[in-house]
């Protein structure tokens, strides 16, 4: 696997890429811990593979274009520019990339701006990690996918002024765990000694989504979830 890291005006590169059919990610983060805790658990999920980290603003640009990702996940708040200007520089030239924001410190300004540039989801770092892995896994199915709290905080009639074309998730990021976990075959007690959450909230959330999904099983859920691309059969 190559791997980046990228600093202002240094990068080191690791070699050529290699053709993959794991979902490859570039991480958009100025702190370290941030950035190689969450590259290594998803470097171990056999599916993911990070290909470069990025921790200045001036080269997010460059390690998009270069590296062509399926989805890129940016900070919000990083020393030396906007995040965001340069992500909407580099996506015209790298136009198949999907973008999630992972900011700890989301603003009425940081979603209004994701959404008008028709970035593909907002989460926020209060999410367990299971949950941004597997928001990665739904927007590279073609879903657009935000925390609860970005939810409750955006306008009225943003889901369908910027993304009417694309598939807003009505679960919500800790559902789509829970689906896809399903989808695997693990039982409700498997599940929640996976994830460490009660069984009765495991029951509650799976009923959620199955009234959101228009389900009338757990086998009906399943296959939504791989019909959707939650989860590869």
């Amino acid at each position: 696997m190559s791997i980046t890291h990228s600093q202002r005006g240094d990068s080191q590169k690791m070699g050529d890429q290699v053709p993959s059919s794991r979902i490859r990610v570039v991480l958009i983060d100025d702190h370290q811990i941030v950035s190689e805790a969450l590259g290594a658990v998803l470097d171990s999920t056999g599916d993911i593979e990070v290909v470069a980290r990025v921790s200045h603003p001036d080269n997010i640009v460059s390690e998009i274009v270069e590296h062509e990702p399926d989805v890129a996940i940016c900070d919000m708040e990083m020393p030396g520019g906007d995040p965001l200007d340069r992500i909407s520089e580099a996506l015209p030239q790298s136009p198949n990339t999907r973008v999630i924001v992972l900011t700890a410190f989301p603003t009425d300004m940081h979603i209004t701006r994701s959404v008008q540039i028709g970035l593909n989801g907002f989460l926020t770092k209060n999410e367990p990690i299971e949950a941004v892995v597997d928001g990665i896994r739904a927007v590279h199915a073609g879903h657009v996918i935000y925390s609860d709290e970005v939810r409750e905080r955006m306008a009225p009639d943003n889901h369908g002024a910027t993304h009417s074309e694309l598939k807003v998730l009505t679960l919500t990021p800790r559902e789509l765990s829970v689906v896809r976990l399903v989808a695997l075959g693990m039982t409700t007690t498997q599940i929640a000694e996976s994830i460490h959450r009660s069984p009765k909230t495991i029951d509650n959330q799976i009923s959620s989504a199955l009234t959101k999904t228009r389900s009338s099983n757990r086998v009906e859920l399943s296959r939504w979830a791989i019909r959707e691309g939650l989860v590869r059969p």
